[in-house]
């Protein structure tokens, strides 16, 4: 109950903080932004603002993603109801960050190099690439949703063939499967749909790094501030997902005293995760995007 009141609570604070945080979130991208194109600017004088730009492209990728982002839902959203090991996780966070910038490079070069797009063209293919990130959040919760009640099916079946046979009926089958067992089969299915729903969102700084890279005629700098700011976003999801898995380690001590209630509780949490996703990919669909910029 305190854990719940404590969910409850951290939720309505979170709401009534959202559009502030927003707002703030959006201003300094610009204010970095600006810092990004002069840096770049800069360097076709002074190597030494090439460094410097690296240095800010690393560390806008770990600040970019402390803020707001459908990226940090995913991965909290999933990991804390979903049964995950360190290992994979940390894995999925990491070829996420990246895909986002292989996403970015690739259609910023195709766009610029085979279709001599302006920068609103880019902004809009960049928009059609955020659906599709929202559209496979979506899906990503179906696939849960849909998972968990299958689970939950087996485990009502496995119990009416428990309470049939007894505990000791000599008939040499298991009658119970506990929690690491019947969600063992958290797929690399759902890792892969992860990837693509955060991947296939080009990151937005990256985009516009590469476009005024490609101004000045040091597109390769671009390309180099891309990775890197891809870098610091691994560094940031990956922190996040081992505090909400240490955090969710820590709370399911006190939800369960046994294998059958440690089920239900696993079961009961992957089916408001994948609800949640739903909700929150619905929300974001149906929300009017800007793509790279409200100005563009």
């Amino acid at each position: 109950m305190s854990v719940l009141v404590l969910f409850i609570a951290s939720g309505y604070v979170l709401w009534q903080q959202w559009p502030t945080m927003l707002m703030e979130s959006i201003k300094w991208q610009r204010d970095i932004n600006g810092q990004l194109s002069d840096l770049l600017y800069d360097a076709q004088q002074n190597i030494t603002a090439a460094y410097s730009l690296a240095g800010l492209s690393f560390l806008y990728g770990i600040f970019h993603s402390l803020g707001p982002g459908h990226g940090k839902m995913i991965v909290t959203t999933y990991l804390a109801t979903n049964p995950a090991k360190i290992k994979a996780s940390l894995i999925m966070t990491v070829v996420s960050a990246f895909l986002q910038a292989v996403v970015a490079i690739t259609l910023v070069s195709i766009l610029l190099v085979f279709f001599k797009s302006s920068m609103r063209q880019v902004n809009d293919a960049a928009d059609q690439f955020i659906s599709y990130s929202f559209m496979a959040m979506l899906l990503l919760g179906v696939i849960v949703i849909y998972r968990s009640l299958k689970q939950a099916w087996q485990l009502k079946t496995a119990q009416l063939h428990h309470h049939d046979h007894g505990d000791n009926c000599g008939c040499g089958h298991k009658h119970f499967a506990n929690a690491d067992e019947i969600n063992q089969a958290t797929s690399l299915r759902e890792y892969i749909v992860i990837i693509f729903s955060i991947g296939i969102r080009p990151c937005t700084g990256a985009i516009l790094v590469l476009l005024f890279a490609n101004m000045v005629g040091l597109y390769w700098l671009g390309v180099i501030s891309a990775i890197l700011m891809a870098v610091g976003t691994a560094l940031t999801t990956s922190a996040i997902a081992l505090l909400t898995l240490s955090g969710k380690k820590i709370v399911s001590r006190y939800l369960a005293t046994n294998d059958r209630q440690r089920t239900m509780t696993s079961i009961i949490l992957k089916l408001f995760g994948g609800v949640l996703l739903v909700l929150l990919g619905l929300l974001l669909l149906n929300g009017h995007s800007y793509g790279m910029s409200p100005v563009l």
